[in-house]
């Protein structure tokens, strides 16, 4: 910090002049940076952003001169580096206040539910405010909470001026309208509890319409991703193909060329289309790490079997390199793919179990019983996986421990963001509102749209998992035929076959086989939202392949 102390003074003192002019003839940094949560005068920031171009001066000048004397070409693209740099000043703040409203956007339907529910109970928002800002499972949602309890507390300005304020800075248009809203309602002496509910119920059904139209987005996504790694693939492919077969035998240059390709190329393109869809889709502050970590164990051993077997040479079709690959890349997968399909369908099964389990707790609740004694009465039916968890709930409360202790330690132990969000408000509800009828119907009524949302992005996105499987098996298929068919036209031609034809083919399902694994990568992710749910499809995706280019040429001759 003191660093940057340092550097921010040096910069104003040489750019600061320049600044207010660039900030009135350019840009006017002020309003980016306060969405973006950027603690810096915009003077300063335009400064340093002078000032870290000025150093890179040097840069671009030996660049020209190097350029110039020896012509080396890739070298031009350091020359506007200052340029480079200050663009990327311009860019940073729109960045981070992108990434703000990404943030908040996810949280927002659970916050404003938690608020209305609060209100329903006879809780005012800034009180529902100051509760969120403790909340770690919101944690954008708790950042925004404490600037407005910031303002109140320390700088004494009035709950509904703060959060006005906090309305004018915030980069999310649905934020700033709830907040603006609520403060109008106030004003003219309007039914606070209605807007709340009426915001709320917006908020869900504009987050189901965004979830459907990510879904289409992301299924335009898979398409791109598959058109462009099947084309450009098949057009490799054959240019490699003719180069090899054609000059008779291949050269180690044009086999390091395709592995080049498929190692490097390829899952960089990969990667880039993961960070594409990362971009589009929601995201949750809970990660299940256990697939990954089961993955990485796997992987090792994976490879471990894979330089076995085609080191040793020694077990026959085994010992082949698209065989050992894609058993490699089998048993890298596979385990994983089991752990999470167990992991989701667990975390599936409790939140539809936790769905149920509100709707029932509401009619229970209205015989007049207490909401321990409503989930005692309720711990004997069937909640799927929920149930056991429920049961144990259930003694814990009959035991004497708090049901707020009870259900925080439930929270603790689920993996599931969205079970998490649901438990604490209801906790929230019987903590505070003493879990009111009002208030648990308004909480099962929230959680119920929150599940339909749900489903709607599932059923949006299924009709476009089939398309990895056709991409890949297309590959490998058009891969083989297309060496078969290069193979017998040379010999139509009265030439000889390449000697070493059998181990170009098995560079080529090498690739194929690779490429079929990251589709699977790369579909579960856009899919499924998760790299783990890929895992699934790459591990089938590597069998079809490898069965598919052991089986095609006994059955197509040329």
């Amino acid at each position: 910090m003191q660093f940057l102390e340092t550097l921010e003074a040096w910069s104003f003192r040489i750019f600061g002049r320049m600044a207010p002019s660039f900030l009135k003839r350019v840009v006017e940094f002020k309003n980016y940076l306060e969405r973006a949560k950027i603690k810096i005068y915009p003077e300063t920031y335009v400064s340093l952003m002078f000032f870290i171009a000025a150093l890179t001066v040097p840069v671009p000048i030996i660049s020209l001169t190097i350029l110039y004397f020896y012509g080396f070409i890739p070298i031009i693209f350091l020359v506007p580096l200052p340029i480079y740099v200050m663009i990327g000043f311009m860019l940073i703040p729109i960045s981070r206040a992108g990434e703000r409203a990404s943030n908040l956007e996810r949280e927002m339907p659970f916050a404003t539910a938690y608020i209305s529910v609060m209100a329903s109970g006879g809780i005012a928002p800034y009180t529902s405010f100051k509760r969120l800002a403790q909340v770690e499972l919101m944690p954008a949602m708790k950042v925004e909470a404490r600037e407005i309890i910031k303002d109140v507390e320390i700088f004494g300005i009035d709950p509904l001026t703060a959060i006005q304020n906090a309305a004018k800075k915030n980069p999310l248009d649905i934020f700033k309208d709830f907040l603006s809203g609520y403060a109008s309602t106030v004003i003219i002496g309007g039914d606070i509890g209605h807007f709340l509910e009426r915001k709320a119920e917006d908020i869900f059904k504009a987050r189901a319409l965004r979830v459907k139209a990510a879904a289409e987005r992301l299924g335009m996504l898979l398409e791109t991703f598959i058109i462009v790694n099947v084309m450009m693939s098949l057009c490799f492919y054959i240019m490699f193909s003719v180069q090899n077969i054609g000059v008779g035998g291949g050269s180690g240059g044009d086999v390091s060329t395709i592995l080049l390709y498929t190692f490097v190329f390829s899952p960089m393109l990969s990667m880039m289309f993961v960070y594409m869809a990362h971009s589009m889709q929601p995201k949750t502050p809970v990660t299940e790490m256990r697939p990954y970590k089961v993955f990485a164990v796997c992987t090792a051993a994976g490879t471990a079997l894979f330089l076995f077997l085609f080191l040793s040479g020694s077990f026959g079709v085994l010992s082949q390199m698209p065989v050992a690959l894609a058993l490699g890349l089998f048993i890298s997968a596979a385990p994983a793919a089991v752990v999470h399909g167990k992991l989701s369908s667990k975390k599936t099964s409790t939140e539809q179990g936790v769905n149920s389990f509100l709707r029932d707790l509401t009619e229970v609740r209205k015989t007049g019983l207490s909401p321990e004694k409503c989930i005692e009465s309720l711990s004997h039916r069937e909640y799927g996986v929920f149930s056991k968890e429920l049961r144990k709930i259930s003694s814990e409360i009959s035991w004497g421990i708090p049901l707020k202790k009870v259900m925080m330690d439930f929270i603790d132990r689920t993996r599931s963001w969205m079970t998490q969000i649901v438990m604490f408000l209801l906790v929230e509800t019987v903590d505070v509102g003493g879990g009111t009828i009002e208030m648990i119907e308004s909480l099962a009524r929230f959680n119920n749209l929150t599940q339909e949302v749900e489903k709607e992005k599932k059923s949006s996105t299924r009709p476009y998992i089939m398309m990895p499987y056709f991409a890949a098996l297309l590959l490998v298929v058009t891969t083989s035929m297309m060496l078969g068919f290069t193979t017998g036209t040379i010999g139509v031609a009265g030439a000889a076959p390449p000697p070493n034809m059998d181990w170009i083919r098995q560079i080529f399902m090498t690739s194929a086989i690779f490429y079929s694994y990251m589709v699977g990568i790369v579909a579960g992710k856009i899919s499924e939202e998760s790299i783990a749910a890929g895992f699934k499809h790459a591990a089938i995706l590597v069998i079809i392949s490898i069965v598919a280019a052991e089986l095609l040429p006994m059955f197509v001759k040329f």
